[in-house]
């Protein structure tokens, strides 16, 4: 009798505090306040209900309804600036165990007001939990809130599914009136990226419920570079891509196989590379120069000028290297023999070509074929280099037939060679053969263009990146096109991982990376490619994927 005296005492306490009059009262419209808007019964019981007005005013109220199982007094009367008790007081018939549930309804001169009531017969195990949770991938762990609304103590116990999460707590009791908190903690390192399932069963006094646990996870796979990629060939002899970087300048070597990276500082900002056939060596290009590298070494063997700024390279397996300018309108290609140790350039014979020409060496090693850029219609050309130095030959049979665009690459065998804008043509040392239609790649959608191509004879496979339709955005699409080599038709596409920029608050969001690069592993079993993730503002917007091509 003592505590319900003093839990008496503090609601009118409360409910007194909240409806003394102060002045900042003064001109506030008064209103009706109740000392709960919810109470619970067990049993017969007796609770009383208190009314104020804030600020102190005359009210007049009445019940208007209320269940059968509940009875009331006063069920009307004049709050005079004072606290009005009605007592409410439970009356089951026949003591039929089970929960009551019902609303008493009060008519008032300042408005409507209602509580909820609740009555237990017998004991009520009476609880709620969620249906299921869901965790991103930025939280770690998180929280279950069991709510025992009955009127016994909970006891619980908990098991989980499989080895996602482990939980804080297995086992407890829940108070009549409180809530019971289990944490679960989401076990990342084990997962990788993906959507996972778990499930939490607890007995809850003997009850079986089931909590599903729907789980995000993110594991980075992609080799994050502290540099930016200005250009980059791979040789399939060695296994090696090679990849150069303004910032800091420097020629990079990356073996897949270990995923290790060996870089050679530069002592001139690179804006081209290319290595030779057999893997063995490199020459990077710059404005006003060229650097001859040892690959299988990692060291620098010499280093040449050049009377261009250098916009396209390519290493022959005659070790002369041909620059291609990136300026000047009409010019000509660069030929310097790394083999001697001093300046030797020599310009290429034969007809000019277009500042901004795409060149690279044919499988054969006989001849460099090249597509210029800025010039309409577009074409294609090829160089003799079997003497060192390059001599035009002839452009192909086409002028503004079949598209070009300005950039090419070679099947591994040398039989076709893949344009930029997106047709094929057959390749031989037969002039009138030679640079012949042999089709055209059909792209997810029709104004796109082929940006980098990569085949695989081993797995008769083409690798493509693939422009977004929409010319002025510029960007590549976020994924790697997959086509069959033999008859040009489109097989799969590869997702690329996703970059996940973080924000001060805990969360994030994935940003969509842009492929520029892309180059299969001479067995055919993995792709790799290297991928940007622009206006990101990420520190280090470059990374290496490798995907496994099953």
């Amino acid at each position: 009798m003592k505590i319900k005296g003093l839990i008496y005492l503090m609601l009118l306490f409360v409910v007194f505090v909240s409806c003394e009059k102060s002045k900042e009262d003064d001109g506030i419209d008064p209103q009706l306040l109740l000392s709960a808007d919810t109470l619970l019964f067990n049993g017969s019981e007796v609770k009383s209900l208190f009314l104020c007005t804030k600020p102190a005013s005359v009210c007049k109220f009445q019940i208007t309804s209320s269940p059968d199982w509940i009875n009331i007094s006063p069920k009307s009367g004049t709050i005079s600036r004072d606290i009005q008790e009605l007592q409410m007081s439970s009356s089951f018939p026949f003591n039929e165990p089970g929960v009551y549930e019902g609303t008493v309804s009060i008519l008032t001169t300042f408005g409507n007001k209602s509580v909820f009531l609740r009555g237990f017969v017998g004991e009520q195990l009476i609880y709620s939990t969620p249906d299921s949770v869901y965790v991103d991938v930025f939280a770690n762990s998180q929280n279950i809130t069991i709510t025992n609304d009955g009127n016994v103590p909970i006891s619980y116990s908990a098991s989980v599914s499989n080895d996602y999460i482990s939980l804080n707590s297995y086992s407890g009791t829940i108070l009549v009136g409180n809530q019971g908190l289990i944490t679960f903690n989401v076990k990342r390192n084990d997962l990788l990226t993906g959507n996972y399932t778990s499930k939490i069963f607890f007995s809850l006094n003997g009850v079986l419920d089931t909590v599903v646990v729907s789980i995000e996870n993110f594991k980075e796979q992609k080799l994050t570079l502290t540099s930016d990629v200005v250009d980059a060939e791979y040789s399939k002899a060695k296994d090696v891509l090679v990849y150069v970087s303004s910032t800091p300048s420097m020629i990079n070597i990356f073996t897949p196989s270990d995923a290790s990276t060996s870089s050679i500082s530069l002592d001139y900002v690179p804006t081209c590379v290319s290595v030779s056939s057999d893997g063995l060596t490199a020459v990077v290009g710059h404005d006003g120069h060229i650097t001859y590298v040892d690959v299988l070494n990692k060291s620098i063997l010499k280093s040449f000028s050049v009377s261009c700024n250098a916009l396209d390279i390519v290493l022959g397996n005659n070790k002369w290297a041909y620059i291609f300018p990136k300026t000047d309108q009409w010019a000509n290609i660069r030929c310097i023999d790394v083999d001697l140790t001093n300046d030797n350039e020599v310009l290429h014979t034969g007809n000019s070509i277009y500042a901004g020409t795409k060149a690279k060496l044919h499988p054969s090693g006989k001849y460099v074929y090249g597509a210029d850029n800025g010039l309409s219609p577009s074409d294609i050309e090829k160089y003799d280099i079997q003497s060192g130095r390059a001599v035009y030959l002839y452009d192909s049979p086409y002028h503004g037939d079949y598209p070009i665009n300005g950039d090419l690459w070679f099947s591994e065998d040398g039989l076709r060679v893949f344009t930029r804008g997106k047709t094929v043509l057959k390749t031989t040392e037969i002039q009138d053969n030679d640079m012949r239609y042999n089709g055209s790649i059909s792209l997810e959608t029709t104004y796109a263009a082929i940006k980098w191509l990569d085949h695989s004879l081993v797995s008769n496979n083409l690798y493509i990146i693939s422009s977004s339709d929409d010319y002025w955005s510029g960007k590549n699409k976020p994924y790697i096109y997959v086509y069959n080599a033999s008859n040009l038709v489109y097989k799969s596409k590869f997702e690329l991982e996703k970059y996940l920029v973080p924000n001060n608050g805990g969360g994030g969001v994935f940003y969509v990376p842009e492929p520029f690069y892309v180059f299969s592993t001479s067995t055919g079993d993995k792709i790799i490619a290297l991928t940007k993730a622009i206006g990101s503002g990420l520190v280090n917007e470059w990374a290496i994927q490798i995907l496994q091509n099953d």
